[in-house]
């Protein structure tokens, strides 16, 4: 078996109130497995992970997805780079893989099943055991990103209110998180726009090409 390179996204989304991750069934293993695709020489990591989504969200509103995949909010971040070979006897492949955010409004066309971590992970799960590994890692990384990068504004709709903000960043990051405190850090790190006030709800967008001041100061603490 020549040895090959696949590039394997780990899907999350928050449309249900919680963490979840996207996997599909594998027909020939019965094994529940993360969306992936073969790198080819004219297939290039961006290409091929708008390969994947497009596929993914082949039931989405096409207008709604290509605009999300050409927009900012369409990140991916690296978990890690795996050689299955060393890993998985009789495997000779490198896996490289990513975690992205699906927006809530994609989120409930995408081709495959939304599962919790406590789901995946039990022991009744059909989860693959490298896709185990790849979604372990990858949802360790969260807390870091949610602090230090734009992953939260990824997983919100466009229009938010603090409260939302606040309430994701703390399931998220594992903390309590101060509302006093939250909306004086917002404010000071200035990376929302206000849409629509009233005398007591606010409605935001995040400021994406301010979204690098998150790597040094940090969404909390």
């Amino acid at each position: 078996m020549s040895a090959k390179t696949e590039l394997v996204l780990v899907p999350v989304s928050t449309h249900t109130g919680e963490l979840r991750v996207l996997v599909r069934r594998d027909s020939t293993s019965e094994k529940q497995v993360l969306p992936s695709v073969v790198l080819k020489s004219d297939l290039l990591q961006k290409s091929a992970m708008e390969f994947v989504l497009r596929e993914l969200l082949a039931q989405s509103d096409a207008q709604e997805l290509l605009g999300w995949i050409a927009s900012s909010k369409c990140k991916d971040r690296v978990v890690d780079v795996y050689d299955r070979d060393l890993l998985f006897e009789g495997v000779q492949s490198v896996a490289i893989v990513r975690l992205i955010a699906i927006p809530n409004e994609l989120a409930p066309d995408a081709r495959g099943v939304w599962m919790t971590a406590d789901d995946l992970f039990a022991e009744e799960s059909h989860l693959s055991h490298d896709c185990r590994l790849f979604v372990r890692d990858a949802l360790a990384l969260v807390p870091h990103w949610i602090r230090h990068s734009s992953l939260a504004f990824e997983l919100l709709p466009k229009v938010f209110s603090i409260q939302d903000l606040r309430l994701l960043v703390g399931l998220l990051s594992g903390q309590e998180i101060d509302p006093g405190n939250f909306h004086r850090r917002l404010k000071r790190l200035d990376l929302l726009n206000p849409l629509v006030a009233g005398q007591r709800v606010h409605r935001w967008e995040f400021a994406w090409g301010k979204g690098d001041v998150l790597k040094g100061e940090g969404l909390i603490p």
